[in-house]
Order: C-alpha cells, then structure tokens, then sequence
C-alpha cells in the first residue's frame, strides 16, 4: 500500500512519496476531566485534531525546495497549507507545518534526515 502526501496553498501543488515509513499519526484530545465534590469523574469532549509526522532520510535540493516552500508561504500568505493523505482519508486538511534544520551532506545538495510535522488546525482567518 503505497502513502503519498499531497500539499497544497495557494501557489501550488506537490506530491511528496513517502519512500521510507513510518508515517506517524497521533490524536490531540481537546478534552477536560472534571472531579467535582463526589469523586466521581466526568469529561467535556470538545474536539479531537489529529498530528502527522514523518521523516526522510534523504531528499534531493529540489525535493527539500518544494518542501521548504510550503512551510515558507504559511509566513508570507498568512495561510496554513492543506494536506491529503492517500490511504488515511484525509483530505484537504489545514495544518501548521514545522520542519527540522536543513543538513546538507554533499557538494549535490543532497538534504538528510528531513524531518516534518503537520498539525490539524482551523485555516487563519477562517
């Protein structure tokens, strides 16, 4: 079964395969636990969002400049990226993007161990 990651903004459009795996995804509860007088316990479930992650071992210099770009834009457009995710039924998802320090490791501008954090979230000014 094959994960491609698909971004999107304003500008433009990337798929970016995921050669390696794991693909990380983690739920973000936005719940209270309430422990009134009684002790017994009870929970106001407001929402969930959902946290994908993942890393590439290496990616060319045009390969990292696609990616860069989108992190990029979310400060000049003051809009977040969306992500669609095949095989996980996501689709057209705002996110706040965050990325790891750009190591370069050869004359070819081969970048390692890129690693990307996307968290669901409410478009800006939406």
């Amino acid at each position: 079964m094959a994960y491609d990651i698909t971004l999107t903004d304003t500008t433009t459009t990337a798929i970016m395969p995921l050669t390696e795996v794991p693909l990380t995804i983690t739920t973000v509860e936005g719940a209270i636990d309430v422990e009134p007088l009684s002790l017994n316990v009870y929970t106001d479930f407001i929402t969930q969002k959902r946290i994908w992650a993942h890393t590439w071992a290496y990616m060319t210099e045009q390969e990292y400049i696609s990616l860069v770009g989108f992190y990029n834009r979310q400060f000049t457009l003051f809009k977040y990226p969306t992500i669609s995710i095949t095989n996980e039924n996501t689709t057209n998802v705002s996110v706040r993007m965050v990325m790891t320090p750009k190591l370069i490791i050869d004359n070819c501008g081969t970048v390692q161990d890129v690693s990307v954090s996307w968290r669901e979230t409410r478009q800006l000014g939406s």
